[in-house]
C-alpha cells in the first residue's frame, strides 16, 4: 500500500472520480427510465396501449373493428393488452437498470416487486359476464340495479341516555 507524499489525496481524488461516474451512469439511467414506452397490440390489433414505466397508461387506442365486441369482450381484451403492456414495460426497465446495479439485491428486489404486481393483476376476479356495464338498465326489466344494502347499525344514545362519558365507558369503572 503506498504511504509516501499525496497517496491521501491520490486515493480521495480516485475516489471522487468513481463517484462521479456512478452519478453520471444514475443520472443517464434515470434519463433512459423516464424515456421508456412499451406499445402493445392485441391480437386481433383491436386495442393498442402505450404504457410508461410504473405501469401508467399513457395511450389508450381502439381500432373501428372494436364495436364488433361487447362491452366485457372488450374490457376483457383491453385488460389482457395492458397486463401484456405492464410486463413488456417492467422488462424494458429490468434492462435499463441492469448496467447499473447489476444482479445484485437492488435488482433482485426489483424483479420481486415486479412479480407481485403481476400476481396481483392474475388474482383480480374477473367481472361477471352478464353484457351490461355496471349501472346500465337491462333491456327486460329497464329498471337501475338494486342499490348495494347497509350493513345495519344499532341506534346512537340519545341526549337522554345518562352517559356521561360520551360513546366512551370509563376508565375508573362505574361510579
Amino acid at each position: 500500500m503506498n504511504t509516501g507524499p499525496g497517496a491521501g489525496e491520490r486515493r480521495l481524488a480516485d475516489y471522487m472520480r468513481r463517484v462521479g461516474e456512478i452519478q453520471a451512469r444514475a443520472e443517464e439511467t434515470q434519463a433512459q427510465l423516464k424515456a421508456l414506452r412499451a406499445h402493445v397490440t392485441s391480437p386481433d390489433r383491436v386495442v393498442t396501449v402505450e404504457m410508461a414505466p410504473g405501469g401508467r397508461l399513457e395511450r389508450l387506442t381502439l381500432s373501428q373493428d372494436a364495436t364488433r365486441y361487447g362491452p366485457q369482450q372488450l374490457a376483457a381484451v383491453i385488460t389482457e393488452t395492458i397486463r401484456r403492456g405492464h410486463a413488456e414495460v417492467a422488462e424494458q426497465m429490468q434492462d435499463t437498470m441492469r448496467p447499473l446495479i447489476g444482479d445484485s439485491p437492488a435488482m433482485e428486489f426489483l424483479r420481486d416487486q415486479i412479480d407481485i404486481a403481476q400476481q396481483d393483476e392474475d388474482d383480480e376476479p374477473a367481472a361477471p359476464d352478464d353484457g351490461r356495464i355496471d349501472g346500465e338498465m337491462t333491456a327486460e326489466t329497464d329498471e337501475p340495479p338494486a342499490p348495494p344494502q347497509r350493513p345495519h347499525r344499532p341506534p346512537r344514545p340519545t341526549e337522554d341516555d345518562e352517559d356521561d362519558d360520551g360513546p366512551f365507558r370509563s376508565v375508573w369503572g362505574d361510579r
